[in-house]
């Protein structure tokens, strides 16, 4: 169950899917975009995706305490979790991201599921550097 904590309001270039990883768009200030793997640093969550205001796309982000994810895999309460490459979550394992040399993490999954399972998850996120 979400329990939202600090919910801000970033603009973004592109369309953002509910219940979405999304973060940071290092080429502007106050902007996001959906996650598109475990390099891209977390801003939080997506709730309702992003929407057309009068002048650019804008986006709600739940950046802190419980919310609501999409699995794109199998994952199981107390999984950490990461981003793939369509802003959904997926468990983290050691050997799964061997290349990379930092993998930015969204947070604990809180109850188990499968690929398109509406899931928990705390929303703290975090740097794994190897």
């Amino acid at each position: 169950m979400a329990n939202p904590g600090f919910i801000k309001n970033f603009r973004t270039d592109a369309v953002i899917d509910p219940y979405r990883i999304v973060a940071f768009d290092s080429a502007a200030d106050f902007s996001v975009d959906q996650s598109a793997g475990v390099a891209d640093p977390i801003a939080g969550l997506s709730e309702h995706g992003s929407s057309n205001g009068n002048t650019e796309m804008r986006c709600d982000v739940v950046m802190d305490q419980t919310g609501n994810v999409e699995y794109g895999g199998d994952v199981a309460t107390g999984d950490v979790l990461v981003s793939d490459a369509d802003g959904k979550a997926v468990a983290f394992s050691k050997a799964g991201y061997v290349e990379d040399a930092e993998v930015w993490a969204l947070g604990i999954a809180l109850e188990s599921g499968k690929l398109g399972t509406i899931g928990s998850t705390t929303i703290s996120p975090f740097l794994i550097v190897k």
